[in-house]
């Protein structure tokens, strides 16, 4: 589980999964300014009824009026991105067992990304893609000044996207970190000229297959190549419902189920889709997040507009899902893990803050 930051504005962008895990905020990253644009306006999935067997927990912030969080694992430990008192520096965070944390604490914003069920974090310090394990910080990336952490799986292995040793700024290629290296995961990609393009990693399972993407600097509107890589092999996939949209793919499986969003921004118009053995599904207005190896979907509609989970081909509004009078509106749902948890931000008495859904019982 990854994982696309909602909003969030970092060096060279990313909507990630954790959007989120990741939108691209500058316009040398094309694929998330065109995304950008493509879902500022949709129209908002109709609620669905459904039992009122969830509970929702307020995580609090590090101080800050806000907090986002980005993933969790299957041991229900949350990471994400909280304000400092005054609101002027962000931190990565960890909650675990009721608590927040602030993971690297001093003078630098930082985000923490994703979590696997062994507790390693990734995410961002400054400009730098970390790992996070047992209060060590390891930095990573191709050599550039700028990289971004999105996914780490159950191995391990973690991806993301990373300015290149000596070349130029604002291109950036996806990359995998294993076994103490890292690997360009699209080496062949230009880097100059025309036809420069832009390469990210946005998640990994745990069979090391990763989902990313690749797009051209110049060209505009640009299209997206969304690319599926394991054991040095990458395989271009189509995550587009029609010739006129572009496929963005966020996150993927154990069981190599992706999904992403279709969009169109001739006609600002974006489709949460879903694809699981070659057959692509569409799952209504906004962008899919996360998919747990249950096959559960979990994702948003952009604009404030609620977030949203599909399960056995059933669309369900998380608003529906909250106890009466909880306070909780335009809840964004970032991940979801095996246990049907789900983390992500909403608006709660008028404060913007991280929340864990869970269902009764767990």
């Amino acid at each position: 589980m990854a994982g696309n930051r909602q909003g969030e504005t970092r060096p060279y962008g990313v909507l990630s999964r954790r959007t989120g895990r990741k939108l691209i905020a500058a316009s040398a990253v094309l694929i998330a300014c065109v995304f950008t644009s493509a879902v500022a306006v949709v129209a908002k999935a109709a609620p669905s009824s459904h039992t009122r067997s969830y509970s929702i927990t307020d995580l609090g912030t590090l101080g800050g009026p806000s907090s986002t969080a980005f993933a969790i694992n299957n041991r229900g430990q949350i990471v994400g991105s909280s304000d400092l008192s005054g609101g002027s520096v962000s931190h990565a965070f960890l909650y675990s067992h009721g608590r927040m944390i602030d993971l690297l604490p001093g003078p630098a914003n930082s985000s923490a990304n994703d979590i696997n069920n062994r507790g390693k974090i990734v995410g961002t310090l400054g400009d730098r893609a970390f790992l996070y394990r047992r209060g060590a910080v390891t930095l990573l990336g191709l050599g550039g000044l700028h990289s971004d952490a999105f996914g780490i799986n159950d191995r391990g292995d973690v991806v993301g996207w990373s300015e290149l040793a000596g070349g130029p700024e604002f291109i950036f290629h996806a990359f995998l970190h294993r076994n103490g290296r890292t690997i360009d995961l699209t080496p062949n990609l230009p880097t100059d000229g025309a036809d420069a393009a832009n390469s990210i990693a946005q998640a990994i399972n745990d069979r090391g297959v990763v989902v990313g993407s690749s797009a051209p600097v110049s060209a505009f509107p640009p299209r997206s190549s969304p690319f599926l890589w394991r054991k040095g092999t990458s395989i271009a996939f189509n995550l587009a419902l029609s010739p006129s949209e572009d496929g963005f793919p966020l996150d993927i499986n154990n069981a190599g189920d992706v999904v992403g969003a279709s969009f169109d921004i001739a006609l600002n118009k974006n489709t949460a889709v879903l694809l699981r053995h070659g057959r692509l599904i569409p799952l209504g207005p906004g962008v899919a997040t996360s998919i747990n190896n249950r096959g559960q979907v979990v994702g948003f509609v952009p604009g404030g507009d609620g977030g949203f989970l599909w399960k056995n081909g059933t669309r369900t509004d998380l608003e529906t899902l909250l106890p009466p009078g909880s306070g909780w509106t335009s809840l964004s749902a970032e991940d979801i893990n095996d246990r049907g948890q789900i983390v992500g931000t909403g608006i709660h008495n008028g404060a913007l803050h991280a929340f864990l859904l869970s269902p009764q019982g767990r």
